[in-house]
């Protein structure tokens, strides 16, 4: 054993001694009888703490790593003149050790401190990270410089993976719109001029009308040891086909250009220009319309008429115990009203795109798009896709009583009314939306596995040898499994067709929210995705979304 001994003792009832294979320092407390015996000897100071402690730091061991109260325990054992040999520290050479999370999104570094041996050096810690085969690209050179200075402890992240950048959607934008709104506040004491409630818009041969911004493939990034991370595409939309009075610009593949004059009607996927049908009102003069293109009526629609256009409906008066069909969007300038919701003469309403009416009033209304009510919503059954919006760009905004249920969400300034009229409001999809997209996920999975079984019966067959050496008969079994495969595949790819448009109308429930900015009244009944809400005590601003198992209600 190769030691170190002090020969500097402040007396000779003990000695230290390091032990260099294990690095450990001992304390011997020697036998009282190795003491000197001379008469004339000095006396020596008495053996404290301190001067242990002393003794340690002349000795370079006070850098050591010292076991729990050794220290005392050998002044103790040194008072008591136990001989013997007992451990009082070690040196210790500093320590790091780098960990890579299981997604490789991060690196983290621990060290401990030097304690008499070997510090951290940047050959130490470059040979870490080597071992741990971090990327240079992927290291924070602010915590590796911390690294590097500091003489204490650390626990830090090290390194981040450079996330990846999914690419963006394409998207379809008008380049110019469809209805330009007068924003009056019917509120307001000024007039309203109803001559200027909306400007139907007319466009020309060759005008540009919706531009398409293209998918982005997105930009890869790379995990802590360098390795890619795959960017998510985004995903592309293609213009609606066959185009109806457009077509592709001729200086640019994402433009749409008007091909004849007309009226323009967007969707979400394209837009088509309409011929356009102009009429004073819809009335015993023009008779019911059925037309293929837009519709603009300059005063109203008249009780007992139908109006069913492929393109916009644009009233600049009213609907009165009508019923309207409109492939676009419907425009009302003036009210929708009836006397009676389920009166055989009631006032129907139904369009591919948004409604827009300065009121409702016992009126049955569906539409795909949004439904926009500047002053109120009254006794009536309404369901569409979008959002319900009552006074939202103007008006009093009041929904009272009916039957309201939106896919999306309710913006409304007062639900219900001082007379308590139960209201009800449904958000979310119906159970029968549900169980549909249920049942066709189970047939999906179905044939999926029917599809996967017979093509590893056809691989084996395919392998087995040439035509002419399988024989006739498993010839013909190897196509008629051929055939069954691609129906099946083209089976399965109509099946997710129709799953998808239906997770179109499943919203999640954290969309879906019922925003009261004035005043809810009792009687008014919220239902969200099955879970239902009764107002019970008059409310102010507030806001009604679904939590968990329950509504709850929040300020806004």
């Amino acid at each position: 054993m190769e030691a170190v001994s002090n020969t500097q003792s402040p007396c000779l009832r003990y000695r230290l001694e390091i032990e260099e294979k294990t690095s450990r320092l001992f304390g011997i407390v020697e036998s009282p009888s190795k003491a000197p015996q001379e008469e004339n000897a000095p006396v020596l100071a008495p053996i404290t703490l301190r001067s242990l402690h002393e003794h340690f730091k002349r000795c370079g061991f006070d850098g050591f790593y010292f076991v729990t109260n050794s220290v005392e325990l050998f002044l103790r054992k040194i008072q008591r003149f136990e001989t013997g040999r007992y451990v009082l520290a070690e040196r210790r050479d500093a320590k790091i050790s780098i960990s890579v999370s299981h997604d490789k999104s991060t690196a983290r570094v621990q060290t401990d401190k030097a304690w008499g041996g070997q510090s951290l050096t940047a050959e130490i810690i470059k040979a870490e990270i080597d071992k741990a085969k971090l990327s240079e690209l992927c290291i924070d050179q602010d915590k590796l410089r911390q690294l590097s200075e500091s003489n204490e402890p650390l626990d830090l992240i090290l390194a981040n993976a450079l996330p990846a950048e999914n690419g963006k959607n394409a998207s379809l934008e008008s380049l110019l719109e469809s209805k330009t709104l007068a924003q009056k506040d019917a509120n307001s004491s000024k007039a309203i001029d109803q001559h200027e409630v909306f400007e139907f818009t007319v466009v020309e041969h060759g005008e540009k009308l919706m531009q398409k911004t293209p998918a982005t493939a997105g930009q890869d990034g790379m995990d802590v040891t360098g390795k890619k991370i795959k960017a998510k595409p985004g995903v592309d939309i293609q213009f609606q086909k066959p185009f109806d009075g457009v077509d592709i610009c001729e200086d640019d593949e994402n433009v749409l250009v008007a091909t004849i004059k007309g009226h323009p009607v967007f969707s979400k996927t394209g837009v088509k220009v309409d011929k356009l049908m102009l009429l004073e009102n819809v009335d015993i003069h023009s008779g019911n319309i059925n037309y293929d293109g837009s519709l603009m009526v300059k005063h109203n629609i008249e009780p007992g008429f139908e109006v069913d256009v492929s393109g916009d409906v644009f009233v600049k008066g009213s609907i009165t115990k009508a019923t309207v069909k409109a492939g676009g969007s419907i425009e009302v300038s003036g009210g929708v009203n009836a006397d009676d919701i389920d009166d055989e003469h009631g006032c129907h309403l139904e369009a591919k795109g948004d409604i827009t009416a300065k009121f409702f009033h016992h009126a049955s209304v569906n539409c795909e798009g949004d439904l926009h009510a500047h002053e109120y919503l009254m006794q009536c059954r309404i369901r569409v896709e979008g959002y319900i919006n009552a006074g939202q760009e103007r008006g009093r905004g009041c929904i009272i009583g009916g039957y309201s249920f939106s896919n999306s969400g309710v913006n409304a300034k007062i639900l219900g009314s001082d007379a308590y009229v139960t209201t009800n409001v449904v958000l979310g999809s119906d159970d029968e939306a549900q169980r549909d997209a249920a049942r066709l996920k189970k047939k999906i999975k179905k044939r999926c596995f029917e599809e996967e079984q017979l093509t590893g019966i056809l691989k084996k067959i395919q392998s087995s040898g040439t035509p002419t050496s399988i024989g006739r008969t498993t010839l013909d079994k190897a196509r008629k499994i051929e055939n069954t495969v691609a129906l099946l595949h083209a089976k399965i790819d109509e099946m997710k067709s129709q799953l998808a448009l239906i997770k179109e109308k499943l919203k999640s429930t954290e969309e879906l929210r019922v925003a009261v900015s004035n005043q809810i009244y009792p009687n008014v009944v919220i239902s969200i995705s099955g879970r239902t809400w009764s107002c019970e005590e008059t409310r102010k601003r507030c806001q009604m979304s679904l939590q968990g198992e329950r509504i709850v209600i929040d300020q806004i």
